[in-house]
């Protein structure tokens, strides 16, 4: 499966929803590879990391746009990732980043305006 692939499949499955979404819909189309965490992560920031650069995702807190390269504002959410999955973790790290992640995503239209998710 290429990085191409699942950037596609990303944007059109998760435009408008959340970071947690994101994850949920890159765990789905990874689940027949039997990725491990690290790759499953690593594939997520590429991904998310590739939406800012196209323009189609920006990251931000309480209402605020972080501040930064794409680069940086990556940087922000790897420092904060967690270590290993809680076992009470519905997928090993989709809760963290519903609750814990210290960003969210606003998408951004083909037309320009925002979706806040």
């Amino acid at each position: 499966m290429s990085i191409d692939f699942l950037y596609s499949a990303i944007l059109r499955s998760s435009f408008g929803l959340s970071m947690g979404a994101i994850w949920q819909h890159l765990s789905v189309e990874l689940s027949s590879l039997k990725a491990s965490n690290k790759e499953k992560t690593d594939i997520f920031f590429e991904v998310l990391k590739r939406l800012m650069l196209e323009g189609h995702l920006r990251l931000a807190l309480d209402g605020k746009y972080l501040s930064g390269s794409v680069s940086e504002q990556i940087d922000i959410i790897k420092l904060s990732w967690p270590s290993c999955p809680a076992e009470d973790d519905l997928d090993g790290f989709g809760f963290w980043v519903l609750t814990a992640a210290p960003a969210g995503v606003v998408w951004v239209t083909p037309g320009g305006e925002e979706v806040w998710a």
